[in-house]
């Protein structure tokens, strides 16, 4: 008989990888409005209390990976993914989108709690998923609004919608749970391996 873990021991790597994404989407975004806006010059103190207490600050410079296909350029994104509702009011916009996050959240914990130990590939992706709407939950419950500043293109002939790593976190997750559950059923892959050695 296989006694049945601690709860906190269950929700150890749930917490800690969306606890790290959800650190590195906020750090990263810290480095973005001060390398390329104004605002911690604008703003006295440290570059925390800046970050925190400014919004809308001027896009002032862009940054360059790859000339062609790769700039850093601080985006200010009201609405959804590819700007969805982003022209809509937001007396009514930030409120639906903070429900939308919450529920998502919401479904993402009650889906976690179904999964076996087995499914640590898609328990990881949840995970990941998790910390990417923490991460985009704290811009708009804090700002209003979504701070993107990954811009990748091809040349001048095709650009991808601006990101940042809260959407890197949950595409990721979203596309590799799909594979997951496409190649295994959702039962995991050494709960796939064991059925096939098992006589």
């Amino acid at each position: 008989m296989q006694l049945k873990k601690p709860w906190w021991q269950r929700w150890t790597l749930f917490a800690c990888l969306a606890s790290v994404i959800t650190i590195a989407d906020q750090t990263s975004k810290i480095w973005a409005v001060g390398a390329l806006t104004d605002a911690y010059s604008a703003f006295p103190g440290s570059k925390l209390q800046s970050f925190w207490h400014t919004a809308h600050p001027r896009a002032a410079r862009v940054a360059t990976v790859s000339q062609n296909f790769w700039h850093f350029r601080y985006i200010e994104n009201p609405g959804a993914a590819w700007s969805f509702l982003s022209n809509s009011p937001s007396a009514w916009r930030t409120p639906f989108f903070l429900i939308v996050s919450i529920c998502a959240m919401a479904t993402i914990v009650a889906y976690f709690r179904r999964t076996e130990p087995t499914q640590w590939l898609l328990r990881s992706c949840l995970a990941s998923i998790m910390g990417g709407a923490v991460g985009n939950f704290i811009d708009r419950a804090r700002l209003g609004y979504v701070i993107d500043f990954i811009d990748w293109h091809y040349y001048n002939s095709f650009t991808w919608p601006t990101f940042n790593v809260a959407d890197a976190a949950i595409t990721v997750g979203v596309l590799v749970a799909l594979l997951e559950m496409f190649l295994y059923g959702g039962q995991g892959e050494s709960s796939q391996a064991n059925q096939r050695t098992t006589p």
